[in-house]
């Protein structure tokens, strides 16, 4: 098979599908393929895995018209075949820990554009050391973490920075509103990160490191210690707050975006997410209630004897509608103004507004439309993949930006 040259791009290829859903099968593989025939009917879509019947008996049950592709994660001349027909790749086969290699070599060998749900640090730099240059020269856009991980987070930071044009000190991420189910794919993400963690040579210095997917963390500013996991009255938000179970992944995304944009949010820019919690009294017993509960809940997570208590891998919530979640950027800058910029969304953030979010990026990346960063490829981030456009279609579909 004829792989692209340097100057090629996915755009310079004939390709069968604008759009592949690797991994339909899933519970979220499931909703992407329906929001995307149900969305943007325009588009040449298909659906892929490994097993053909239960993908033949996902076409049947949802009356979705799509193509089916049978390939192999493990496999990597199939995963080779299926990226060559596909101008951009969607994978929810995860974890990605076990996954993921083959599908995003086999895209970054054919210049095929890629997105994900991942939030899994340690595969991502792996990617980042492998193929973050050759994906530059094949064209290849590797886009992790089109998800609740972590485009609330990023998307919500381009936003703040796009809207102030000024770089900032310090950011609090706060999450004022948050309900959904627990995905029993997540679970099993976190359980591959800790054990990636423990084989890894200093994979456990590598995880927690504030800068793990930033190109070259060691030039990064010394900015001290910038905990994920503690109790403290935030002067941005005014008020007690409590760990975020997924800031330790998504300020990591974030990072990374700014030094993708020669540091645009500000060369020492202290980024942090968190629980907010109110004020007074109640305000910091609330925000070490949340500090246990978080301690419990990963502890719970790693312990196997809890597993038939958890959710598993491919369950989800009955009710997709309910849920939803409120965030806010605060932002003090370099000149001592704060800033502040707020992202809502209406669903079960983990199912229903993820699988919005994966098809939006994919769909940007299949169509190419004015206003997209200018990149040639790499292992990039939704905002520095997608920018504005990106930012504006997520508004136009019920995520609010304001």
């Amino acid at each position: 098979m004829t792989q692209p040259s340097s100057q090629e791009s996915p755009a310079d290829n004939i390709r069968d599908f604008d759009i592949v859903v690797f991994g339909a099968t899933s519970f979220v593989g499931k909703l992407t393929a329906q929001y995307l025939a149900e969305n943007h009917p325009e588009l040449s879509i298909a659906v892929a895995g490994r097993n053909e019947s239960k993908l033949q008996e996902l076409v049947s049950a949802t009356d979705i018209a799509l193509p089916i592709l049978v390939a192999d994660a493990s496999n990597i001349d199939e995963m080779r075949e299926l990226a060559s027909r596909s101008t951009v790749l969607i994978s929810t086969v995860g974890p990605y820990t076990y996954y993921g290699d083959k599908v995003v070599e086999a895209c970054v060998e054919n210049g095929t554009h890629y997105v994900d749900l991942c939030g899994e640090a340690l595969f991502i730099r792996r990617n980042i050391d492998t193929w973050h240059e050759r994906a530059q020269q094949t064209g290849a856009k590797i886009v992790h973490s089109c998800g609740f991980d972590s485009v609330p987070s990023d998307m919500g930071m381009f936003h703040l920075h796009d809207t102030a044009q000024t770089a900032f000190s310090e950011v609090t991420m706060a999450v004022e509103h948050l309900a959904g189910g627990l995905s029993g794919g997540t679970i099993d993400s976190m359980r591959a990160v800790s054990a990636d963690a423990k084989k890894m040579e200093k994979g456990g210095a590598i995880l927690h490191s504030p800068y793990t997917l930033s190109p070259d963390h060691k030039n990064e500013p010394d900015l001290g210690e910038q905990k994920d996991m503690d109790v403290s009255f935030d002067p941005l938000a005014r008020q007690w707050t409590g760990p975020f179970f997924m800031a330790m992944f998504n300020t990591r995304i974030v990072r990374r975006s700014n030094t993708l944009s020669e540091y645009a949010y500000g060369d020492k820019l202290r980024y942090r997410e968190a629980i907010t919690a109110g004020t007074g009294l109640s305000g910091r017993i609330k925000a070490n209630a949340l500090f246990a509960v978080t301690a419990v809940g990963f502890a719970a997570v790693m312990n196997k004897r809890m597993a038939r208590f958890l959710p598993k891998p491919g369950d989800g919530p009955k009710k997709l509608d309910e849920g939803g979640f409120s965030i806010t950027h605060y932002g003090l800058t370099e000149s001592g103004a704060l800033h502040t910029a707020t992202v809502t969304a209406q669903g079960d953030p983990g199912y229903r507004v993820t699988s919005m979010m994966l098809s939006e990026a994919a769909v940007f990346l299949a169509t190419k439309p004015a206003g997209l960063p200018d990149v040639s490829g790499g292992i990039l981030t939704p905002a520095t993949a997608l920018g504005a456009p990106y930012r504006d279609a997520l508004h136009a579909h019920g995520m609010k930006f304001s």
